[in-house]
């Protein structure tokens, strides 16, 4: 929906209220429920305007030694998973001193259980913490759960960066290269809308690159004669039939 190239010394954070602002009026119409963001983003700036909007907001939290400090005086966790694993949480309410009020952050952890032969037991040392912070009343369980449904954004990420190269520099010039990674953004977009669009439920959840594999690779020779230039691809490649079907509807769309 929104991208933006920045110079490599500025901080995830700079100026992400005002991207959002950018991204919020490019929806128009179309209204925001939820929010995801890594601990990257954060500070006053971001978390109010989510509030002033009304929009759920689920957020990861940097583990400082101050927030570690309050969460070791938490006696009463609630216990999630007793497995393999055991995962616990808690709620409470903290102020980070760059906040100018405190906000609900939802703790959890989680250890490895260890058998000796006798019993079950873990090592106070061995937990794991995450902080997120949140204006959801939600359980820390559903919210630990809910912000981890944001890692399928790594697979998008991956996606343009190895199917349409966006982390390549492509110039010396700061424009010329922002230029470069929007129309390689709407690259990918226009890819995953012909996907929905005109390809087979097989397809649509192929990368770029396999795309490319399936249909484009494959032997042929481009003929020109009397000013037309004709592709003539190899007579039964493994996916002829199916890209037939697929240029029959990109046909429709015009």
């Amino acid at each position: 929906m929104n991208a933006v190239l920045r110079p490599g010394n500025t901080h995830s954070s700079t100026d992400a209220a005002d991207f959002v602002q950018q991204t919020f009026k490019l929806l128009g119409e179309h209204k925001v429920k939820f929010a995801r963001f890594d601990k990257g983003f954060g500070g006053e700036e971001f978390y109010s305007l989510w509030e002033s909007k009304g929009i759920g907001y689920v957020g990861k939290l940097k583990w400082t030694k101050r927030l570690a400090k309050e969460v070791q005086a938490c006696r009463y966790w609630t216990r999630y998973v007793d497995e393999d694993w055991i995962i616990e949480g808690i709620t409470l309410i903290y102020k980070a001193t760059s906040w100018k009020k405190a906000r609900r952050v939802a703790i959890i952890r989680k250890a490895q259980v260890f058998e000796d032969g006798q019993g079950r037991f873990v090592l106070d040392t061995d937990w794991q913490y995450e902080a997120i912070v949140t204006n959801l009343d939600w359980m820390p369980m559903d919210l630990w759960r809910f912000y981890n449904q944001r890692c399928c954004m790594e697979n998008y990420i991956k996606e343009v960066k190895d199917g349409f190269s966006i982390h390549r520099i492509a110039t010396s010039d700061f424009k010329a290269n922002e230029l470069d990674l929007l129309i390689k953004l709407l690259s990918y977009n226009l890819f995953e809308r012909f996907k929905r669009d005109c390809c087979e439920p097989v397809h649509q959840c192929y990368t770029i690159a396999r795309f490319r594999r399936e249909f484009f690779h494959c032997a042929a020779t481009l003929i020109q004669h009397s000013r037309t230039v004709v592709l003539k691809l190899m007579e039964n490649f493994a996916g002829r039939y199916a890209w037939k079907r697929i240029e029959a509807k990109v046909a429709l769309l015009e």
